[in-house]
């Protein structure tokens, strides 16, 4: 390798890890809703069991005539374990080979369990007007690997957590056509960091380096967009819905910290004021409920997330210069993500007046790319678009759930679902040069670290229970 090729990766290649895949698909969470857990989801925005239906559709408040109160808790237990070849290889300033070693790396359960409660209250005015309210979360994802994993330069932490409050307006046409509006009131709080790992294989000469920040971004803001959907009532027995959410861009803003990044006035890179802005995706969502009898409904639902504007992220330092590297901006990692859809099928049973059984399934699209990233490649070390901090794959999800009523006010929700993502391969390089005079930005020994992997296992388990209480 030459060393022209290490100077041209230097910094800005080496802390574009902490970019790697913090924002790509797999975040976007379906769990909004107890009664739809047990169906997939399928038709969540058409159904209108209970007041959730308002974090799919503004127009379901629409479907009742009396106040109802729907709210519940999912629990979500993510299992993914990943193993590769990592590759360190110590070159001096002539780009010769110092020292090299090869080390199988293993790293299990890095997804970190969640909790999703959500709450949602319709009120109908008068046969033609009513009112929703719905808190709930629609993004979220937390990946934790432990300090002296050997990944940990390309991914240590990646945490997304986002909250919406969802306020809606819908009116009713003669109980055959409904359209609704919302505002979509969003919070978002991010952290992101890589580091190299407690324990280098490379003995005392990168000693130096265990433990020491590459970048740590910890970041917030508040956003707003709205939503709309409507809802036909084909026959008695047959409706579908339609909705759309558009995009979000929250700029989220924080401390940011690097070991490796100095400005203009030779200080260190110590709790700046940083910037990244996140493209969150529009969406599409159509749904079909079809009850054939007393006994049996079918739900279908297709849903579209367009995933196709989250290009790159880059981060900026208002009000600062960069030594030698410019902040504003400066370019992480180009996710290029690609759009993709969803696709799901429910079915219940009503064996009597107070109770409802319900059954699922759900293929959902992945949005990061299959293949190899050719522009950040380099001839020796192939770099995939998938990444470790969130590892996107298509996803399947069998579910079951039911709803018992206690009496004409107060049912009881329950569902269980077990999502499953196929294995995946990820390739990725992560180059650092030492820096033993910061100042001058001299380039002395450099540490190439590359990852040879997979997606060894991908799944979950969700366990959910809620409340209706109409009043």
């Amino acid at each position: 390798m030459s060393i022209q090729i290490l100077q041209r990766t230097a910094i800005v290649v080496a802390i574009s890890a902490c970019s790697c895949g913090a924002l790509a698909s797999g975040f976007k969470l379906q769990e909004n809703s107890i009664s739809g857990l047990g169906r997939a989801y399928a038709a969540q925005n058409t159904i209108g069991d209970d007041a959730s239906i308002l974090a799919r559709n503004p127009a379901g408040s629409a479907l009742f005539d009396r106040v109802i109160i729907t709210g519940g808790i999912i629990y979500l237990d993510p299992k993914t374990d990943a193993e590769g070849e990592v590759l360190e290889i110590l070159l001096d300033g002539n780009a010769s080979p110092i020292a090299l070693g090869s080390f199988e790396e293993k790293s299990n359960d890095f997804s970190n369990d969640q909790w999703l409660p959500n709450i949602f209250l319709a009120i109908p005015f008068n046969d033609a007007w009513s009112a929703g309210l719905g808190i709930y979360t629609d993004f979220g994802k937390e990946t934790d690997f432990n300090e002296d994993a050997l990944t940990t330069p390309f991914a240590k932490k990646t945490k997304l957590d986002t909250y919406t409050i969802a306020p809606s307006i819908a009116y009713n046409f003669a109980d055959v056509f409904s359209i609704g509006i919302a505002a979509n009131i969003l919070y978002a709080d991010s952290r992101l960091s890589t580091q190299y790992p407690s324990d280098l294989k490379l003995g005392s000469i990168t000693s130096d380096l265990a433990n020491k920040t590459e970048l740590d971004f910890d970041g917030d803001d508040w956003d707003v967009s709205w939503s709309i959907g409507a809802l036909w009532n084909i026959t008695e027995h047959t409706r579908v819905g339609i909705s759309y959410h558009s995009e979000l861009e929250p700029k989220l803003e924080g401390d940011v910290s690097s070991d490796f990044i100095f400005f203009d006035d030779f200080s260190s890179m110590t709790k700046a004021d940083g910037r990244i802005t996140i493209d969150l995706p529009d969406s599409v969502e159509l749904g079909f409920y079809h009850r054939f009898n007393a006994r049996w409904g079918l739900a279908l639902g297709l849903e579209w997330t367009d995933w196709d504007d989250f290009y790159s992220l880059e981060l900026y330092v208002p009000g600062k210069q960069g030594f030698g590297i410019d902040l504003n901006p400066l370019p992480l990692r180009t996710e290029n993500f690609e759009s993709g859809w969803r696709y799901s099928v429910g079915v219940e049973f009503y064996p009597c007046e107070t109770c409802t059984w319900r059954i699922g399934y759900a293929y959902d699209e992945g949005a990061a790319r299959d293949g190899i990233n050719e522009a950040a490649s380099l001839p020796e070390f192939p770099e995939t678009w998938r990444e470790l901090s969130i590892p996107d794959s298509d996803r399947q999800e069998f579910t079951l759930g039911a709803t018992y009523e206690l009496n004409q006010q107060l049912s009881i929700d329950g569902g269980i679902a077990y999502r499953w993502g196929k294995k995946e391969k990820i390739d990725d390089v992560f180059i650092m040069p030492f820096l033993p005079d910061a100042i001058t930005g001299g380039l002395d020994n450099t540490l190439i670290t590359a990852y040879d992997g997979r997606i060894s296992k991908i799944e979950s388990w969700l366990f959910g229970v809620g409340l209706n209480y109409k009043f």
